[in-house]
């Protein structure tokens, strides 16, 4: 070779640049290894990624879908809930808390309390019953117009003159007015939601006139004495029958009854026609379907039990034919009202036009929704009985 040199600088550079080729191709070996590993690596945090988010969308998902659905269950959904119905008119859950509302603001004016244990299903009763008397009114003869309504408010609420004093007509119709509207602020009530529960009880009331008719003015009647005691108090009827074995029954009476517009402080009612106190009928009248026998007189009566109160009868006189009073007059004319819409309330579910629909959950929440809005009224007013001061036929004291 003539350059011998060249060929070993040559051989120099090739092994130089074979080795930079060689560290190249190692470096892209190497990064062709730690790619596909770095794409791996991506691909996994990317889809933990998605997975802790979808977990999170799921869990927030569900938490709203959970207060959505108590929100729906507890606020929605309860008001409109059907509560019952007379034929094609329905009332919901929240028709019925309105309505016990309405009734809540008058007793807490007139300076009483809405039992809450027990109006709820009572006043759906009452709103069905109410209904029911509206759709048989034409058939009855009952007519409520908007002129009886006036007319009812106004002997409610317009002032009266004493008699010889002079009035100003527009004097006392400021003086109504102001006397109405003062009524309605302080219950809560609007016009229409009072004037609908009189009409309802001018309804009731002409009902009840229809029915006085078929009251004979004498009819049989028990003396009667009686021992009351409140179903809720801590007396046992069971431990005062056994006090009456060895003690005088008016003195145990004088000591224990509970006061009632019915008997006096010694317990003793008087004359007592059949009706009156149904559930003490079987006890003064006999029962020939059950073989009950009547009391004797001078007789006291086992323990009896009844929605309201407890009793023990001691009969003074057996029946006899007498005239109505107007204080019993008037008790067997209002059982003979409820008679009546029991017997229309059966005859209609039989029939399949009537329908209630309560359970505890609704009853929970019609309660609860009553509980939370009651009113405070401090001043009591009274608000006249429509039904008292209907008149009995024949005579009476």
């Amino acid at each position: 070779m003539p350059f011998p040199w060249l060929g070993r600088l040559g051989a120099a550079n090739a092994g130089r640049s074979g080795r930079r080729r060689n560290r190249r191709a190692q470096k892209r070996s190497q990064g062709e290894v730690s790619a596909p590993q770095e794409d791996i690596q991506v691909i996994t945090q990317r889809r933990q990624r998605r997975i802790g988010l979808g977990i999170g969308s799921v869990l927030i998902l569900t938490i709203i879908g959970v207060v959505l659905l108590g929100y729906y269950q507890e606020f929605y959904r309860p008001p409109r809930v059907w509560a019952g119905s007379v034929r094609n008119v329905e009332f919901t859950m929240g028709d019925l808390v309105a309505r016990i509302r309405v009734l809540q603001g008058v007793n807490r004016y007139q300076g009483g309390q809405v039992n809450l244990s027990r109006v709820p299903f009572e006043y759906l009763q009452n709103l069905v019953n109410a209904e029911i008397l509206r759709q048989r009114s034409p058939v009855l003869g009952i007519q409520i117009q908007d002129d009886d309504i006036e007319q009812e408010l106004r002997r409610q609420f317009l002032p009266t003159a004493d008699p010889g004093e002079e009035t100003d007509p527009g004097q006392l119709e400021s003086e109504f007015r102001n006397s109405y509207g003062g009524y309605l602020t302080a219950t809560g009530l609007s016009d229409a939601d009072f004037r609908v529960i009189v009409e309802e009880r001018l309804a009731q009331r002409a009902l009840a006139l229809l029915l006085a008719q078929e009251i004979e003015p004498i009819q049989p009647h028990v003396e009667v004495q009686w021992i009351q005691i409140p179903m809720d108090g801590e007396i046992l009827i069971g431990d005062v029958a056994q006090r009456l074995a060895n003690e005088d029954f008016t003195r145990v009476a004088q000591e224990l009854n509970s006061a009632n517009q019915f008997a006096d402080p010694n317990g003793y009612v008087g004359w007592v026609p059949k009706g009156a106190f149904p559930d003490l009928d079987d006890y003064l009248y006999g029962n020939e379907e059950d073989e009950i026998a009547a009391l004797k007189p001078g007789l006291v009566s086992e323990p009896i039990f009844t929605a309201d109160a407890h009793y023990l009868l001691k009969v003074l006189a057996a029946a006899e034919d007498r005239e109505l009073n107007n204080t019993m007059g008037q008790k067997l004319l209002q059982e003979n009202v409820l008679l009546w819409q029991r017997e229309a309330l059966v005859a209609g579910t039989t029939a399949g036009t009537v329908r209630m629909n309560f359970n505890s959950r609704l009853y929970d929440w019609v309660t609860n929704q009553v509980f939370i809005t009651a009113p405070r009224i401090d001043r009591p007013t009274p608000v006249p009985d429509l039904i008292s001061g209907v008149p009995l036929p024949g005579p009476g004291p």
